[in-house]
């Protein structure tokens, strides 16, 4: 039988309330009209930052342009074309890969406060970055001392970069950090901790966490809105009691 000695927590959703908040606009152009080439271009996302920047458009009433040539590019960000001019909204590595120029708008501050930023451009040049924040749940500092105490690894894995993964890791009391990880890595992860004879539960709620979900010795989800996650996760805790253990009796070994 199983006894799960490494947790690892996905941050987004898990960690964290999953429902960020803008805190800070730089742009070089009106920002009303920064903000509609932004909310245009992450209307048709998914993502819980895009979420963030549709709401900040909601609440300055603006109206969004049409997108055509619409794609996400998982664990990178969106592009589209609004009016015949193609636009990139996403982290850093997006704009480096597209041979966007970013330093002429510093973000660091924004980083070093554990906030997200997201970077929009033209086909040339960056137009502006929206700093995001999300909120770290309350219940999250209690499970992860529970962990603690009966001597459990405690690995947080998130795609954003190491200044912010790190910065919030060290609020909760996380030593282990994985950052800058694809959704479609996770999985990579999550065998790379077996492979070092590590029993592992995977924690996430969303369907990039699907394959880590399944490759874990135990996989753990919050009862979110994803349809494809909550098939093929073994064991779900309640979004509102993080702090319990799945019901697996694997899990129990190193839980109860």
């Amino acid at each position: 039988m199983h006894i799960v000695n490494t947790v690892v927590l996905d941050k987004t959703g898990t960690i964290t309330e999953g429902k960020p908040r803008v805190t800070d606009i730089i742009t070089k152009m009106e920002e009303k009209e920064f903000l509609k080439i932004a909310g245009s271009l992450e209307k048709n996302s998914e993502h819980p930052l895009a979420e963030a920047i549709l709401e900040k458009v909601k609440e300055e009433k603006i109206e969004l342009k049409e997108i055509e040539e619409f794609n996400s590019i998982s664990g990178r960000g969106v592009k589209g074309k609004i009016k015949g001019e193609y636009y990139f909204g996403g982290n850093l590595a997006l704009m480096k890969e597209n041979n966007i120029y970013t330093e002429s708008i510093n973000a660091e501050d924004m980083l070093n406060m554990g906030k997200t930023v997201l970077y929009f451009a033209d086909q040339n040049s960056i137009i502006g970055i929206i700093a995001v924040e999300d909120t770290i749940k309350e219940t999250s500092y209690q499970g992860i001392k529970e962990l603690k105490k009966k001597n459990i690894d405690i690995v947080m894995i998130t795609g954003d970069n190491k200044v912010v993964a790190e910065k919030i890791a060290r609020r909760i009391g996380i030593e282990k950090v994985i950052s800058e990880v694809l959704p479609q890595d996770k999985e990579k992860e999550v065998t790379k901790l077996q492979s070092q004879n590590k029993k592992v539960a995977f924690v996430g709620d969303g369907i990039n966490d699907s394959p880590a979900l399944v490759k874990a010795d135990v996989g753990i989800r919050y009862r979110l809105r994803n349809r494809y996650s909550n098939r093929i996760s073994r064991h779900s805790i309640n979004e509102k009691q993080p702090t319990r253990c799945g019901k697996s009796d694997r899990f129990k070994q190193s839980c109860n």
